[in-house]
């Protein structure tokens, strides 16, 4: 404990001078004397100190500051006449940057004067959370991707007035420059800029001490976008044409499908990182995925830097098809670090689906028309199932040509697992003076309805395992069904078509 003393001979000597006045006078009015003006320094919060004095009638002592007080807790106390020891305490309120002055003033009778100032230490400048805990890289501002365009508060209190005007670039604060006092709440609102959206990085926000170049760091840091994002719908029903010259996708206003020009442009492509990996995956049946190598992949993605900025620009591409099916596949963007974690082994589920975090970095899905010509001379009513509908194979290999003798050959596929109680074949070219028809039955329990011969036909019993059948003397799915439709004259045949009738196999 700190012993002060502020008494001195000057007033000794007063205080001598007084008592003889008074001896001889008894009546006359006293004057009090007051000691000379003492400074202590330095003194720290928790501290106490003596202040020792001698009052020549009943005194008061008055303390200027909350934080300054005397043994009874008080920023006041009193006394009679006589030496006196008072004890002060220094405690932490309004304890701030910087040193803060308490003045203690002695009172007797209509007359004061400040005999002691105390002088405080202060302490370091702080920035201080919502729930008071100093900020620092344990206890950080966090940023996560689905915060962008929603931003984020910052609720924090400081020792000192303060002012926010220098942050990272990426980060936008709202209504920048900011200020504020000492001691009472503030708060800033801020988001990522969308060109630095993408990547993951740290950063300190400055707040600080007005008029000073001192300041303290709130630390932030975000995480980055946890997916892979575009201006295009991933699952926006894109379709390439069978030579890939063209793509379109269907207009959700108007139902109607819009073409464009090959390749599809994809701008503000956002993935975490430099360091990522595409994966091609093909789609062989009803959301069921292969990864596609090198040697079989058809479709084709180039990611492009955009300079200054963490988006990308993604051009997608496929290769012809020259085959009579359609195609589907999907482009995957995935970061190297994340593909590591999850393991190539582990991207599709048990069902060959994406898993669920592997879903989230689908760039895109797409399919491709095939080359067969869609046609209205062949229609089918299929009833209540799934409708098909005949295509006509363009240029048909010479083997089919051979196997049929013809080369006017029409296919349709019947999707896996679908009954067919009505099937009913019907051509605008049907109506010949003379009309046969001839068939390839493979398909066990299936037959021709000769109903009405002369206009259309229908085949019977199709049930979902038509079609997927195993033939016992090859050992391989039995061949498509085939219809062979013939045309006479009078002097024989004219023309034939083949209508080949496929099943979808999973």
């Amino acid at each position: 404990m700190k012993y002060i003393n502020i008494l001195s001979k000057m007033w000794l000597m007063a205080v001598a001078v007084m008592v003889v006045a008074c001896s001889e006078d008894e009546g006359a009015p006293v004057t009090p004397s007051f000691p000379e003006e003492e400074q202590i320094l330095s003194v720290k919060a928790g501290e106490s100190v003596d202040l020792v004095f001698e009052a020549s009638m009943d005194w008061k002592l008055y303390s200027s500051t909350l934080w300054c007080r005397f043994s009874n807790g008080m920023t006041s106390i009193s006394g009679q006449a006589g030496k006196q020891t008072v004890q002060v305490s220094v405690n932490e309120e309004m304890l701030s940057y910087g040193e803060m002055q308490a003045e203690i003033t002695l009172k007797q009778g209509d007359m004061e004067k400040v005999i002691a100032k105390l002088t405080r230490q202060g302490e370091g400048l702080w920035v201080t959370d919502a729930n008071g805990n100093y900020f620092s890289e344990e206890n950080l501002i966090p940023f996560f991707y689905r915060e962008i365009g929603k931003g984020v508060d910052i609720n924090f209190t400081t020792n000192y007035d303060w002012t926010v005007e220098e942050y990272p670039e990426w980060l936008v604060v709202n209504e920048a420059p900011l200020k504020g006092l000492g001691f009472r709440p503030g708060n800033i609102s801020v988001t990522v800029k969308n060109e630095f959206s993408a990547f993951a990085k740290k950063g300190d926000i400055k707040v600080k001490r007005t008029g000073t170049d001192d300041f303290v760091n709130i630390p932030v840091n975000f995480y980055g976008i946890d997916r892979v994002s575009s201006d295009k719908n991933a699952w926006g029903g894109w379709t390439f044409s069978s030579d890939g010259s063209k793509y379109s996708t269907s207009n959700s206003m108007t139902g109607e499908s819009d073409e464009f020009d090959a390749p599809l442009v994809m701008q503000n492509v956002l993935v975490n990182g430099n360091d990522y990996e595409v994966l091609y995956f093909e789609d062989f049946s009803d959301k069921q995925y292969r990864l596609m190598d090198d040697d079989s992949k058809w479709i084709n993605a180039t990611i492009e830097s955009n300079e200054g900025v963490e988006n990308k620009t993604a051009k997608v591409s496929v290769m012809e098809n020259s085959t009579s099916k359609k195609r589907k596949g999907a482009i995957l963007v995935i970061p190297t670090d994340t593909l590591n974690m999850i393991g190539r082994d582990n991207l599709l589920t048990a069902d060959n689906d994406f898993t669920e975090a592997v879903g989230k970095y689908v760039l895109i899905g797409l399919e491709q028309k095939s080359n067969l010509n869609l046609t209205d001379e062949f229609m089918v009513d299929c009833g209540e199932s799934t409708p098909v509908a005949f295509s006509k194979i363009e240029n048909p290999d010479l083997s089919l040509i051979e196997k049929y003798g013809t080369d006017k050959i029409y296919e349709c596929e019947l999707p896996s697992g679908v009954a067919y109680d009505t099937f009913i074949i019907t051509s605008s070219e049907m109506f010949q003076p003379y009309y046969s028809w001839n068939q390839n039955f493979p398909w066990p329990g299936v037959n021709v309805d000769y109903t009405s011969i002369m206009t259309s036909f229908s085949l019977t019993g199709i049930t979902e395992k038509s079609g997927t059948e195993i033939d016992p003397e090859t050992q391989q799915l039995v061949e498509p069904l085939s219809v062979m439709i013939m045309y006479y004259t009078s002097t024989g045949m004219e023309d034939m078509v083949v209508l080949l009738i496929k099943r979808e196999i999973k």
